[in-house]
Order: structure tokens, then sequence, then C-alpha cells
């Protein structure tokens, strides 16, 4: 649970992180003198942006965007609109304003920043799984996208830990489902359910109790070879996992002792 904390913390100060790294890489010289800002220049929109007045921003910003579409600093722009929506909670026109950026300015050094930012406000787009799990959907298809297109990113580790936590997000709502199936007695559908978990989630750090689940389900089937080979793969896979205690037993019940 401390493991996973962490990383729904880290997921939750990404962007602000993104924030910090650009504050200085975009900002132009002389930012921070006293000069007097000209009205919809680039300057006027990143003090409005670090200010954290956002609407101001994004209207500042667009009208510079719009009126310098080919001057040194339009990409730069682009991306400080992108991350005032975010910071108004405006996932999708942050996600539309980054396409455009990559779409608009596909030499701009800051394709890259650009193209893992939407991957953030698509996960940022994600609701009450129990209902729709659409945006995670799209947020773990983009990130694996990006990761392909920059395999060396500096934003790889990144990418990674919302590929784990959006894999932990759906292990969750399967197993929600699987128990609602084991109330129902419908036990060869649990066993469907867990058996996809376990090949399409390998990596979630839920899977102790997905192969919990499906030993418990085998037992009460009386597919005691299951049990016994769910029990020892979360033995040999998750030693330090809370369920190991249960695991042992259950062994030790059908007669095949674990190793110590």
């Amino acid at each position: 649970m401390a493991m996973q904390a962490r990383r729904l913390t880290l997921a939750a100060s990404l962007t602000g992180s993104l924030l910090l790294l650009f504050a200085c890489s975009l900002t132009v010289p002389g930012c921070g003198g006293g000069a007097q800002m000209q009205p919809a220049s680039f300057d006027e929109g990143q003090g409005l942006h670090q200010a954290g007045k956002h609407h101001e921003a994004v209207q500042a910003l667009e009208t510079f965007v719009r009126r310098n579409p080919t001057d040194s600093l339009a990409a730069r722009a682009q991306y400080l609109k992108a991350l005032s929506y975010l910071e108004l909670k405006e996932y999708p026109l942050a996600a539309v304003e980054l396409q455009i950026l990559r779409k608009d300015f596909p030499t701009s050094d800051l394709v890259e920043d650009a193209f893992f930012t939407e991957g953030v406000a698509y996960y940022r787009q994600v609701g009450d799984v129990r209902r729709d799990v659409t945006g995670a959907q799209d947020a773990r298809a983009h990130f694996q996208r990006f990761l392909a297109v920059f395999p060396d990113s500096r934003y790889g580790e990144e990418a990674l830990e919302y590929l784990e936590i959006i894999s932990d997000i759906f292990v969750l709502k399967q197993l929600n489902a699987a128990e609602v199936y084991r109330h129902l007695g419908r036990h060869d559908s649990v066993a469907l359910v867990l058996d996809a978990l376990l090949v399409e989630e390998p990596h979630s750090n839920f899977i102790d109790r997905v192969l919990l689940a499906r030993a418990r389900n085998a037992l009460k089937t009386g597919e005691d070879e299951v049990a016994a080979d769910s029990f020892r793969r979360l033995l040999a896979d998750f030693p330090d996992s809370p369920l190991v205690p249960e695991a042992r037993a259950g062994l030790e019940r059908l007669g095949d002792a674990p190793d110590q």
C-alpha cells in the first residue's frame, strides 16, 4: 500500500512538476526585470500563467500565437496555453492544444513534452471507473504510443509509472466485478475474469490479490491443482505480500507444503 500511495502521489504531482520544469525553460532573456509588458505578448501570457491567472493567460497566449504563428516563441506559447488549461482542469482542451502544438510545430523542441503531457491530460480525465474506463483506456494507449515514439525519453520513467497506475485501476475494477460474480455463485465467470487479468495485467501491483482470489475460487470449484498453482505463484512472485500466510496455509491444506 505504501508503494501504491507513492505512485498515486507521483501521478498527482506530475503536472506541477512540469510547470516547475518549464518555468525557466519558457522564459525569454531578461525575464524577471521590471520592463513593462506589451499587451498579448509572450511575456504577458507567461507572466499571467506564472501568476496563476490562467483564464487571462489562455487569452493572451492564444492572441499571441494567432498574431505571430511563425514567431520563435509561438510553440512555447502554445505549450503554456495547454498547461494553463491543465491548471484549470480543462483536460480535453489541454489535450487538443497539445495536439495542435505537435501538428503545427512539428520541429519544435517541445514536441516530446507535448506528447507526454497530452497523456497526462487524458489520465486526468479518468473518472469513476466503475462506470466508464474510457479515460483510462485512452491514457494507456497514449502513453504506450509515447514510449514507442520516444523510447529514450526523459519522461520514460513517469510514463511507466502512469501505465502501472492505470493497470492497477483496471485490476481493481475487475476484482470488484469478480466479487459480484462470486456473490452470485457464478464461479466460472469469476475464473474467466481473473485468468484474463493474469494475462493482460501482469505488471499490476495487485496481482497477488488476483492470484489469491483465483485460488479461492478454484477451491470452490474443486480445482485443487489450479488453486495450488495460484498459491505457489503468489509465494514465488510476491514473497513480501501480506497475503503470503493465507497462501501458505492453503497449500498446507492441499497437502502441498510450501518451501520455507
